[in-house]
């Protein structure tokens, strides 16, 4: 008992120091009246995670088991049953991901403070750097038959929230933080995206992670271990999909693609769903608006910290990474790497 005091104690602490995005704070106490309904034995410690922007995370230690607490601050009792239920799903069509744990009496679903709350298998590994063109090839595979089960999910429904009304709606919001040489690209791209929103409608469509980074990807020893942080996930375009992900795997500094890693990923995707005919002829609206996705999500994060707020993101990434790959898109879309 002093052993698991210290030990839960001190975890506790050190991860509300060092993790900003520990919004709920949970006591010992509190830990342990949420844990005792499962059956791993004795909870051995706890910490607070940094992950992320949105939600609190605690890494949780039981005596048989280790798992991750996920505790949601924006989304609410309403909508978190569907990433419970898509990674439930996905983990029995064997993609590798992190699997919803059931409490006694068969709920996934949880209330901690008030706020919905979801337990799930922690995934041993850590992000991979530099990216290999092997692990591009990995991850590819592993989309690929992400998207191959997802387009079975017919009853699994979520609205795509951040599509072109979202890019529209915020452009006056952004505009000043947009260096003025760009302020016209941005204003031009909105548009061109939205020609291929109208479009991606006759496209292959199922349920898209959305926000497929290196840093949502864990490997083990080489291997992937499995994809995390599923809540962009919404039905939408597979090949927009497949672009967020070769955006940011597969861009070199300039912006422009490697080559090697894009053909690595696209391969390991075909092997599992093949791109038709149209997609690859859509590719470079589709990989100029994932470009668009991302400028836009950060220059609102970057907004919405100079505004302030409880909720303002503590720290916000570069918003000019992502214009840096528009550009190139838009300058040369590469497509001989997607068409093979």
């Amino acid at each position: 008992r002093v052993l698991l005091l210290y030990l839960s104690m001190h975890n506790t602490a050190l991860g509300q120091d060092a993790a900003m995005s520990v919004y709920t704070e949970l006591s010992l106490q509190e830990m342990q009246d949420f844990t005792k309904q499962f059956d791993f034995g004795e909870l051995t410690s706890f910490q607070g995670v940094e992950a992320g922007v949105e939600n609190t995370t605690y890494f949780v230690s039981f005596e048989q088991a280790d798992t991750v607490l996920q505790i949601f601050e924006e989304q609410g009792f309403d909508e978190i049953p569907f990433f419970i239920e898509l990674n439930r799903r996905l983990s029995e069509d064997q993609v590798p991901v992190a699997t919803p744990i059931a409490n006694r009496d068969g709920d996934r679903l949880f209330t901690i403070k008030g706020k919905p709350a979801a337990l799930f298998q922690r995934i041993q590994g850590s992000t991979f750097s530099p990216i290999s063109v092997d692990a591009c090839k990995q991850m590819g595979e592993a989309l690929g038959k992400m998207h191959a089960a997802t387009q079975t999910y017919q009853d699994l429904k979520r609205e795509n929230h951040r599509w072109n009304t979202w890019w529209e709606s915020n452009i006056d919001r952004v505009i000043d933080l947009v260096p003025e040489d760009h302020q016209t690209t941005l204003r031009d791209q909105v548009a061109r995206s939205k020609e291929f929103v109208e479009t991606a409608v006759s496209l292959p469509n199922g349920i898209i992670h959305g926000d497929l980074f290196c840093d949502n990807a864990l490997f083990h020893d080489g291997k992937l271990a499995g994809i995390i942080d599923f809540y962009n996930a919404c039905d939408g375009c597979l090949l927009f999909d497949l672009a967020v992900t070769i955006n940011d795997w597969c861009s070199s500094p300039t912006g422009r693609l490697d080559k090697d890693k894009t053909i690595a990923m696209v391969s390991g995707y075909n092997a599992f769903r093949t791109l038709t005919s149209e997609e690859i002829a859509l590719w470079p609206q589709a990989a100029e608006t994932a470009a668009l996705r991302f400028w836009m999500l950060r220059l609102v994060a970057l907004a919405r910290k100079r505004e302030g707020g409880p909720q303002a993101p503590p720290h916000v990434k570069d918003p000019n990474d992502f214009l840096v790959i528009l550009v190139a898109r838009r300058a040369d879309p590469q497509c001989d790497l997607i068409s093979g």
